[in-house]
């Protein structure tokens, strides 16, 4: 008996569970059902084809769920047979956006997973495809010699939300991502077609995150979702939603973290995206200009940082690394009238 593992919606109730599983196989355009924490189920293969198809299923005028479907309650687990050829590519969960989307576990569709690892950019990233780590290439990056050219039709804005942080330094940390208001339960969309890296968990930053490697060369990573629903390895296309906005890991309240990153180098985000339109502010391509990135990059490695210690102040501050007491606020966002905390970082170049 093979087993696909669904992602479905407060399925709770037995009722409640029938008329989702009707959604379901109809793909309605107006959903009902609000997803904030989605329960797992599960649907069994019946090992028998049907002659009825998914699509014949009539919501409309209250077919309800035809006897051929089995469906069954245990343990809040709703257990559906049928045979596998007759399910859609995906199952259910409906989202704050309203957004029904469907989805059968990609763990029980794929065999060999070592098949999974072909992708249009191997040889710009040297074959190298691993889970552990967001930037795991090391000097690759250093290695380019001219400009990068990347394509970049078919982007999907990954939610509509406004900005709550913008890429930069936040202090003395950078911050190698923009943030995007989104509601806990809100879909985020993969922004080009491509395929899943990394679906993971970082209590002290990212949180339930998503990295997707895409068909361009970029990679984009998606941080503080209160679900993924996507697997390693899995293709997604453009505007797939591949979690839920959450508040997960280093995060004072819901937003999305995303990133777009080449060869684990991070740009930014607002130089390729006009976020009050939700369009790219050129449609056709992306230019990486590899000098003015090692000049940033040469401009972080120079920054120095002062540690504040007990009678420190922003004026003995300054007269000590020869910087104006203005300078020293706008590099740090901060006003004249700042309290300094003992141990706080200032950044004084």
């Amino acid at each position: 008996m093979i087993k696909n593992e669904i992602i479905w919606a407060n399925g709770h109730l037995f009722l409640a569970a029938l008329a989702t599983i009707c959604l379901v196989f109809s793909a309605p355009a107006k959903a009902q059902t609000v997803a904030n924490e989605p329960d797992t189920t599960f649907v069994e293969d019946g090992g028998e084809l049907f002659d009825e198809q998914l699509d014949d299923i009539d919501v409309e005028k209250g077919a309800g769920v035809p006897a051929w479907l089995a469906s069954h309650i245990s343990n809040d687990t709703l257990f559906v047979g049928c045979d596998r050829e007759v399910l859609p590519r995906k199952l259910v969960i409906h989202t704050n956006n309203g957004d029904v989307i469907y989805k059968v576990d990609f763990r029980f569709m794929v065999g060999d997973t070592s098949l999974l690892y072909h992708h249009p950019c191997d040889s710009v990233y040297k074959n190298i495809w691993t889970d552990a780590h967001v930037n795991p290439y090391g000097n690759l990056f250093d290695s380019l010699k001219e400009d990068v050219h990347i394509p970049m039709k078919g982007f999907c804005l990954p939610a509509p939300g406004y900005i709550t942080s913008h890429y930069g330094w936040r202090r003395y940390r950078m911050h190698k991502g923009t943030d995007i208001k989104v509601q806990i339960g809100d879909s985020i969309r993969s922004a080009w077609g491509g395929q899943v890296r990394i679906v993971g968990w970082d209590p002290r930053g990212y949180g339930y995150y998503v990295v997707v490697r895409h068909d361009n060369g970029l990679e984009t990573v998606y941080g503080h979702m209160s679900r993924p629903m996507v697997d390693q390895y899995e293709k997604v296309f453009p505007g797939d939603v591949i979690g839920l906005g959450g508040n997960t890991g280093r995060s004072t309240g819901s937003h999305l973290h995303w990133e777009i990153r080449y060869l684990g180098r991070d740009i930014n985000p607002e130089a390729v995206v006009d976020f009050t339109t939700g369009q790219l502010k050129n449609k056709e391509e992306y230019v990486i200009g590899i000098k003015a990135i090692r000049q940033q990059e040469a401009e972080r490695a120079a920054m120095r940082f002062h540690t504040v210690r007990q009678g420190d102040t922003l004026s003995a501050i300054s007269r000590r690394y020869h910087v104006s007491v203005k300078r020293l606020c706008q590099l740090n966002k901060i006003k004249e009238t700042s309290i300094l905390r003992l141990g706080q970082k200032i950044r004084v170049n």
